[in-house]
């Protein structure tokens, strides 16, 4: 009976910011979040992040996993208590850049930090933008995404790389994210940068 009732999606990332699972079966409530999967690994200040059909992020942060055995009646289930981040709803790679202000995407152990706070200003150039889309490309050919997904992520990266006005760069940007709704964890070490080449100021 719980799991007709979850009609969402979200995907479990841990405060050091390990993805560690995607596409879980959920019901998002206020403060509240049910889910049945229960091989979750969840641990407080973990984060939940539900991806809108608009392509917007929703980021909620784990204050009780609230873990409920099954019975006769009722399967095993989460009925996890949640706040929502200090961020409102807004862009994926909003909320990516609330919750990660340190990103590194050199090396073989990048990961998003959780909690920390950067003061630094970005500057983006058109360098920025080829070594951006060049890594999104890189982590598309690497990555076992469907033909048919995978040619609609390569238009909107080609999108993104005839944008010239910031307004046709932002389009082009929620054009891509539309497209890799499903495959967050494959772009996840380039999102933070990515955010801040097509929309940052």
């Amino acid at each position: 009976m719980i799991r007709n009732l979850m009609h969402d999606r979200v995907t479990h990332v841990k405060k050091d910011g390990t993805v560690m699972k995607e596409n879980i079966r959920a019901s998002v409530q206020t403060n509240r979040i049910f889910m049945d999967d229960e091989t979750l690994q969840l641990q407080p200040e973990d984060s939940l992040l539900r991806i809108l059909p608009s392509g917007l992020v929703e980021e909620y942060i784990v204050e009780d996993p609230g873990f409920f055995a099954g019975g006769s009646m009722l399967p095993s289930h989460f009925q996890t208590k949640v706040r929502r981040s200090d961020a409102p709803v807004a862009t994926a790679t909003s909320i990516i850049q609330n919750i990660t202000h340190n990103f590194t995407i050199s090396g073989n152990n990048s990961r998003i930090n959780f909690n920390s706070t950067d003061n630094s200003q970005n500057t983006v150039s058109g360098s920025d933008t080829s070594a951006v889309l060049h890594e999104l490309r890189r982590l598309l050919e690497a990555s076992q995404i469907p033909s048919e997904q995978a040619q609609a992520c390569q238009t909107a990266i080609d999108r993104m790389a005839s944008a010239e006005t910031k307004e046709s760069r932002r389009d082009a940007y929620l054009a891509f994210m539309s497209s890799a709704a499903d495959h967050m964890t494959v772009f996840a070490p380039i999102l933070a940068r990515l955010t801040s080449t097509f929309l940052g100021s």
